[in-house]
């Protein structure tokens, strides 16, 4: 199936295939698929259960990582959309980009990392990959998703998911520049996180008007609206608004700057670094990421749930490694663990850790 007709030159239009061939579909565009096959694996599913900032346990309104993945989804289409890409593409990735995120949020990928140090360690974006092309099985002639050679490269960021994608798979010719809709899904994860995360932690704090107003951030003051009384709308505009004004300059600044390079006609190579917010938004997001940064994702008393919860992982690493005998030099045996381990949600591992069913 052809995709859209009015893609900008430095879209990525088609597939170049995936790793195992497969049949066209006569409805639906290959990225449109890869969507498919995201939300239907198990892994996705799981998110629902798996810490973004605050534990589940902390109450039912905080986002998931689910909630961010969609909100993700959400931003990377859009935007791609708005830019003349291929936002079957960016939502690909985006839908993508955590699957392989472990429970208990970074306390649980930290402590992860610590055990597997003697088997190189733990990288959540490494893993989204052996997520897609390992450990998910729906197919009785491959193992993984079997997802195209643009979403893979689009979902790994780290150099050591770069590094075991060309492994596996050597690199196309086309993968040897990131597309620009892989730019976009990673800068609309960062732009969902904060603003999102920002209203959890005004939920969590209860932060009263004046409080907000008080803040010494200018996004918040700016996408604070005046008029309204009510705390929860006025929190709940500001996100609105936050998100708006992060995308709106996300794209204007950077049509802005295609324009002097040919627009829509310029090459992907050339697009890329102009892909960005602009100057002054940028130093705005970024003293509202450090202030995140601060009091939410370094304050003590925020991750201590999850800091517990990512206990149960040294429990099960431990006794799943003793009762199965395993031998300390088996780094296949230990990377299976860790793959399961970093598959459960955070309720099961608690359980599963104090002897429950799960």
């Amino acid at each position: 199936m052809n995709d859209r007709k009015t893609y900008a030159a430095y879209a990525t239009r088609q597939s170049v295939g995936r790793p195992y061939p497969d049949d066209a579909d006569p409805y639906r565009s290959d990225f449109r698929r890869d969507i498919g096959r995201v939300l239907y694996s198990r892994a996705f599913r799981r998110l629902a259960f798996k810490t973004q900032v605050f534990s589940p346990s902390e109450g039912d309104d905080y986002r998931n990582r689910l909630t961010h993945t969609l909100e993700t989804a959400q931003i990377a289409r859009s935007t791609a959309e708005a830019l003349g890409l291929n936002e079957d593409l960016a939502e690909a990735i985006a839908l993508a980009h955590d699957l392989g995120h472990p429970p208990f949020g970074h306390q649980g990928e930290a402590v992860l990392d610590e055990l597997m140090k003697p088997y190189g360690g733990f990288d959540h974006n490494l893993q989204n990959l052996r997520v897609v092309m390992l450990l998910e099985i729906k197919s009785d002639r491959f193992r993984g998703l079997n997802l195209t050679f643009e979403t893979l490269y689009g979902i790994a960021k780290s150099p050591a998911a770069t590094a075991f994608l060309e492994q596996t798979y050597g690199r196309p010719p086309e993968q040897r520049i990131e597309s620009v809709e892989a730019r976009i899904a990673h800068y609309a994860d960062d732009l969902a996180y904060t603003a999102t995360d920002f209203d959890d932690f005004a939920h969590y704090h209860r932060l009263g008007l004046d409080d907000l107003r008080a803040l010494p951030l200018a996004l918040i003051r700016r996408c604070l609206p005046g008029e309204v009384q009510d705390v929860r709308i006025a929190v709940s505009l500001c996100v609105r608004n936050l998100v708006s004004t992060l995308v709106t300059d996300l794209i204007g600044h950077s049509e802005a700057r295609l324009a002097a390079v040919g627009g829509r006609d310029a090459s992907r190579a050339a697009v890329l670094p102009l892909i960005g917010l602009s100057p002054d938004m940028n130093r705005d997001y970024a003293e509202l990421a450090s202030f995140l940064r601060k009091h939410m994702y370094l304050d003590a008393n925020l991750k201590a749930e999850s800091l517990r919860g990512a206990e149960a992982l040294k429990v099960l690493f431990a006794s799943e490694a003793r009762r199965k005998g395993y031998a300390p030099d088996d780094e296949d045996a230990f990377r299976a663990l860790c793959d399961t381990l970093s598959g459960l949600t955070d309720r099961f591992a608690v359980k599963a850790a104090e002897g429950g069913e799960g």
